[in-house]
């Protein structure tokens, strides 16, 4: 796995960086890295550089970059979020991080939690997915909002939505829409959160013949989004 660190600052050829805090103590004591070593560094702002590791001590650590590179913006690719479980919503949106969303939308549904993970939890599960993946650009997080309020702020059609009551059948994803994907809570969408999906243009989508976890929704229903 490469390792790779964050910096909060512009990233140039040749800049020498004295890495001290948490990115430190992740170079020194969760990967024990050694004079050397290859890491790569990111702005989390659509920049990532390659990079070595020049010293390391107690209390931080030296690097030197040597190459940059800068990301296009990324497609629109969001995923609609039914706020599961605490634990459920973050191993979602490391997910959605994974996969390459562009935003994330926190969405208040029948079903939905009463509460979601503070600011912070969120803001460590999205760089830890971000230093699994490489991921240059954090996406974009919005809401809790209310299931017909996000519908109602957006173009029609809006998207596709995860609907268990397929089963294994539905049809084809449609290309022609936005690549957006509402997943439900635990417990899913109610019948009437479905029909006002589908008046706004929304596509069901089947991830099988079984009913799965929100979190393992999430995956398979981005992955097929994504592969279509």
């Amino acid at each position: 796995m490469t390792i790779r660190i964050f910096h909060d600052g512009p990233l140039v050829d040749g800049l020498e960086l004295v890495v001290t805090g948490d990115e430190s103590h992740y170079l020194r004591r969760v990967r024990r890295t050694r004079p050397g070593t290859n890491i790569e560094v990111l702005d989390a702002r659509g920049k990532i550089a390659s990079a070595v590791v020049l010293a390391v001590n107690d209390r931080e650590a030296t690097v030197v970059v040597e190459r940059t590179v800068t990301h296009a913006p990324s497609t629109s690719f969001e995923l609609w979020l039914g706020i599961p479980d605490g634990p459920a919503c973050l191993e979602s949106i490391t997910a959605a991080c994974e996969l390459g969303c562009t935003r994330v939308v926190l969405v208040r549904t029948t079903y939905s939690a009463a509460t979601v993970p503070n600011a912070a939890r969120i803001e460590r599960v999205v760089r830890a997915a971000m230093r699994q993946c490489g991921l240059p650009t954090p996406p974009e997080l919005a809401g809790p909002t209310p299931l017909e309020l996000v519908l109602s702020a957006h173009e029609i059609p809006c998207g596709l939505f995860a609907w268990e009551r397929l089963g294994a059948g539905g049809p084809a994803i449609d290309n022609t829409l936005p690549r957006r994907l509402l997943v439900g809570p635990e417990g899913g969408l109610t019948l009437e959160e479905a029909a006002s999906c589908r008046a706004h243009g929304m596509q069901p989508l089947s991830l099988g013949p079984w009913t799965l976890r929100t979190e393992t929704a999430v995956a398979a229903g981005l992955a097929r989004l994504r592969g279509a």
